[in-house]
């Protein structure tokens, strides 16, 4: 009988008046939420009330001047949120399973940038879309793994291999090396040591830097820069922290801040505007690759980008990459 019940409800539940009811709760008011919703307050009013005679229960305390969440309303209201999130979700599903995607995501790379470009001007055909998103290494390694991306481009520190393995392991990804390359700093032109061509220790400790977000596995959270004696240098000063990459090359250009990044931004803004010098190379290796889920295949596309990436790599093009 209990069951049947359940079945009932379940089917009685709209998920326009699952809506209806977020939009009053967040708003306090019936009016306020039918100027949101565009219709009148009767229909709000009409669906909240179905919405309470399928649950057997108030959802909210009507006031003088508005409307407050019941206790009982508070614990509706969170799973309410939830359905119709994944209800959305499910919706966009249907939509792209009628077009073919390309969904890959990257650490800020003005190398994977140029090839995404090529790649789409050599590729693109009227069934297809294209999604690039630019992420630290943790959040490439969520999105992945939740089947918001197929693969996942980063840039990780040979000596946090161990580490990012143990994540990757219970996350059921892994991690496809495509290239090593080296620590750089990049300085801009109006940086003092703007037309050096190496730097020493000291001269590396006064630095004051421009980053690109801060988690476990990004590269300027955990450098531990190793010098030719292999002894680890001290951390570092960051005085900006950024996610805009649009931000780092301003500030790169136009202060005397530098960074520390890894293989080289392209050739054209190299000689022009930044000088980046590697940092004891032998002993700071970068791994490049990508992140994919265990035992699955690529999709069709997904094989094409990488075929079309290695082509690049192979051409004796250096990794010119991210700047962290």
């Amino acid at each position: 009988m209990k069951d049947n019940h359940f079945k009932k409800v379940c089917d009685m539940i709209e998920l326009k008046q699952l809506k209806y009811f977020v939009v009053c709760a967040d708003v306090g008011s019936f009016s306020k939420a039918a100027e949101i919703l565009y219709t009148t307050q009767p229909n709000v009013s009409k669906a909240i009330k179905a919405l309470e005679e399928h649950l057997g229960f108030s959802l909210f305390h009507r006031k003088s001047r508005g409307i407050l969440l019941s206790s009982r309303g508070k614990h509706v209201y969170e799973y309410a949120c939830k359905a119709i999130e994944n209800i959305e979700m499910l919706a966009s599903f249907s939509q792209t399973d009628r077009i073919e995607q390309l969904q890959i995501a990257s650490n800020p790379s003005a190398w994977m940038a140029k090839v995404f470009a090529d790649f789409y001007n050599r590729f693109h055909v009227k069934q297809l879309h294209f999604q690039l998103y630019s992420a630290s290494v943790a959040e490439i390694i969520k999105r992945v793994a939740g089947y918001q991306d197929e693969l996942g481009f980063v840039y990780v520190m040979d000596s946090q291999n161990t580490a990012f393995q143990y994540i990757l392991t219970r996350n059921h990804l892994e991690f496809v090396e495509l290239k090593k390359t080296q620590v750089v700093l990049y300085l801009g032109q109006k940086h003092p040591l703007y037309q050096a061509r190496e730097i020493s220790e000291a001269e590396l400790k006064k630095l004051k830097l421009v980053q690109c977000y801060e988690d476990e596995f990004d590269l300027n959270n955990y450098w531990k820069i190793t010098n030719p004696q292999g002894k680890d240098m001290p951390a570092l000063e960051s005085v900006v922290v950024t996610n805009s990459d649009c931000v780092m090359m301003q500030l790169l250009q136009t202060t005397d801040l530098a960074n520390i990044g890894s293989g080289y931004i392209t050739a054209d803004v190299d000689e022009k505007e930044l000088n980046g010098i590697p940092l004891f190379e032998k002993e700071n290796v970068v791994m490049f690759g990508y992140i994919r889920r265990r035992q699955e295949e690529h999709s069709e596309w997904g094989k094409r980008f990488l075929e079309f990436m290695m082509a690049n790599l192979e051409s004796g093009d250096p990794v010119k990459g991210q700047m962290e």
